[in-house]
This record gives C-alpha cells, sequence and structure tokens, in this order.
C-alpha cells in the first residue's frame, strides 16, 4: 500500500510540470521509471521488460490507476483535448457495444 502511494504522489509531481506527460500514458509512464532509476529510458526495450523488477520500475497498470486517482483530486490537470475527444467518442463506443 505504501508504494501505491508513492506512485500516485511521483505521478502528481510529474502531471503537475510536465504537459506532455498528461496527454500520454506512455510519456507518463517514462517519466515514472526515469524517477525510480535514472538512465531507464537508455535501455532496449527487451532489456527493460526482462529487468523491469529488478529497476524498481512499477507496473504500467499502477501507474494509469495513480493517474486517474490524481485526475479525480485535481481535474484541472486533465488535458482538455483528450477528455473533449473522448467525450465525442462516447457515441461510437455506445453504438459498439451494443450492436456487438
Amino acid at each position: 500500500m505504501e508504494r501505491l502511494i508513492k506512485i500516485e504522489e511521483i505521478v502528481e509531481k510529474i502531471l503537475n510540470i510536465r504537459q506532455d506527460a498528461r496527454e500520454n500514458d506512455d510519456i507518463l509512464y517514462l517519466y515514472v521509471c526515469e524517477y525510480f532509476n535514472r538512465g531507464v529510458s537508455s535501455m532496449s526495450l527487451k532489456n527493460f521488460l526482462t529487468t523491469r523488477k529488478v529497476t524498481g520500475c512499477p507496473d504500467v497498470a499502477s501507474v494509469k490507476r495513480a493517474r486517474r486517482k490524481v485526475f479525480e483530486k485535481r481535474p484541472e490537470l486533465k488535458p482538455k483535448k483528450v477528455t473533449e475527444l473522448r467525450e465525442a467518442m462516447v457515441e461510437v463506443y455506445v453504438d459498439y457495444a451494443i450492436n456487438s
């Protein structure tokens, strides 16, 4: 539980200062991993994936959950562009769910 709280705190700090991390989960994950292990971004993908737990990087899902929680607490950090795109797609997703 303590680690999840720390991840949320780190995610909030990053979202406060990095607009690009607010708009892109992959970029946010990169910054979080760099926080836990400087230089991780220079690793090959294969090396990162096989040593992720050793490097101390959290799961992608944990970072996404923390981002959602931060956005709930701090809606001013939510990127308007992404929110508008998601709202525009609601009808498409509902139609897909009903007719699939």
